[in-house]
C-alpha cells in the first residue's frame, strides 16, 4: 500500500528510520519559507526522538529531487536566504547517520541538501549543477566551505565556480556521489543502507561520524576525540555487541 504524502514537506517514521520527503513535484521540489519551515521542523523531531537511528532525504516525483530555492520568492526578494542555509547546517549537525535518495536531478541549494548528508545515494540518470555563477551570484559562504570540507578543491571549484553540469556518472567519479545505482534500484539500496546502519551501535556510529567530520572541517582535537571513543568502550553496547556474537545472534542495541 502506498503511503499519501503529506504537501509541502513530509515526515514518517518507521521504527529506527525517518524519511523527510520533498512533496512539491509541481514545482520540482524546490522550496519556499513554508517549506523550510515544515524542513527545519521536522529535522528537530527526528533529532529529538531518541528512537530514530537513520534519517532519510529523499522526494517525490521522477524528476527533480530538490531545485533549490523557490523561483517565485526568490525573484520578488522574499526569500528568506538565512533560513535556506538553515536547513544543511542542521542536517550536517544530526547526530544519526544521514541518507540523500536523489530519485531525480538537483539544482542550486538541492545540491547543498546532498553534501550535507553523510551518504548520497544517486541515480544514473540524474543531473546537477549548481548555477549562482551564471547569474552573477556568490554561493552562501557557509556552504562554500561545506563544499571544500566535503568534496575537495577541486571538485568544490568545478561545482561553484566553472558551474559545470554533471551527471550520474560523472557525479560518482568526482566523489559527490557515495553510491551510484539505476532508477530501478533507488528505493531498494536505499532502505537496505538505511536499514543496515539501524542494526548497528548508535553510540560508535555517532562518535566516528562527528569524529570524521571534526577531521575534515579541522576542529579535530584528539583528546576530544579519544573521549567519545571511551564512551563507546566503556558502554553496554560493546557488551552487547560481543555477547551477540558468541552467541551468533543478531544484537540488541540500546544507545547506552
Amino acid at each position: 500500500m502506498i503511503r499519501e504524502l503529506s504537501p509541502g514537506v513530509d515526515l514518517h517514521i518507521d521504527g529506527a528510520i525517518a524519511t523527510i520527503t520533498l512533496n512539491i513535484p509541481e514545482r520540482h521540489n524546490s522550496l519556499d519559507n513554508d517549506n523550510l519551515s515544515q524542513f527545519l521542523a521536522h529535522l528537530d523531531t527526528v533529532d529529538q526522538d531518541s528512537s530514530v537511528r537513520v534519517l532519510i532525504i529523499t522526494g517525490n516525483g521522477e524528476k527533480t529531487f530538490c531545485a533549490g530555492a523557490a523561483l517565485n520568492q526568490l525573484g520578488s526578494g522574499n526569500f528568506d536566504g538565512d533560513r535556506f542555509t538553515q536547513v544543511p547546517d542542521k542536517i550536517s549537525a544530526m547526530k544519526i547517520p544521514t541518507i540523500c535518495a536523489f530519485n531525480g536531478s538537483a539544482y542550486g541549494g538541492g545540491t547543498e541538501i546532498g553534501v550535507a548528508c553523510d551518504f548520497r545515494i544517486g541515480m544514473t540518470t540524474m543531473r546537477l549543477f549548481v548555477p549562482p555563477a551564471r547569474i552573477g551570484l556568490c554561493y552562501p559562504v557557509n556552504g562554500i566551505e561545506r563544499y571544500v570540507n566535503t568534496l575537495g578543491l577541486p571538485t568544490a571549484k568545478r561545482l561553484l565556480v566553472a558551474s559545470e553540469d554533471f551527471r550520474g556518472p560523472e557525479l560518482k567519479e568526482i566523489g559527490y556521489l557515495t553510491h551510484l545505482v539505476e532508477p530501478s534500484e533507488l528505493e531498494e539500496a536505499t532502505q537496505k543502507l538505511a536499514q543496515r546502519m539501524a542494526g548497528y551501535a548508535p553510540l560508535a556510529m555517532n562518535a566516528m561520524k562527528q569524529i570524521c567530520n571534526q577531521v575534515a572541517d579541522g576542529s579535530f582535537v584528539r583528546e576530544e576525540a579519544q573521549k567519545l571513543a571511551e564512551v563507546c568502550t566503556a558502554s553496554d553496547d560493546l557488551k552487547e555487541g560481543f555477547a551477540a556474537s558468541a552467541e551468533k545472534r543478531a544484537p540488541a542495541f540500546k544507545g547506552k
